[in-house]
């Protein structure tokens, strides 16, 4: 299956998205999200700009193929993101932080493992 941006809803939800248009988000508490995870992982050596609009971030890869990352950083660390390629962001990975703050929490001893492994330092 393919998802394309450019394609409107089937009828039958955009009735259902219309109940729901006057719910809001806290925007502090993905801004928190935000911050935790951009501050751990640029700590631990990733190269990141920080987010200031979206739900999502785009660390660089540590090594040239992002998909070999991303792989190891699943089979090691349990951690599921995505390959920055689907996106047209080749040689970066995606992460979605609109996750419980727990589970967050729960993936950053995760990365600083794997930067330890795979980030060269100086």
């Amino acid at each position: 299956m393919r998802a394309l941006g450019f394609v409107n809803a089937p009828a039958l939800f955009q009735r259902v998205v219309g109940r729901f248009q006057r719910n809001t988000v806290s925007i502090s508490e993905y801004q928190k999200k935000r911050d935790l995870f951009y501050e751990a992982l640029t700590s631990a050596g990733f190269e990141c700009v920080k987010p200031m609009g979206a739900f999502y971030m785009f660390p660089k890869s540590p090594v040239p193929d992002e998909i070999e990352f991303v792989i190891a950083l699943q089979k090691e660390e349990r951690i599921m993101v995505v390959p920055g390629r689907g996106f047209g962001r080749r040689g970066y990975f995606r992460i979605a932080y609109c996750v419980p703050i727990e589970k967050i929490k729960d993936a950053l001893n995760g990365f600083k493992r794997i930067a330890q492994k795979y980030i060269k330092k100086g």
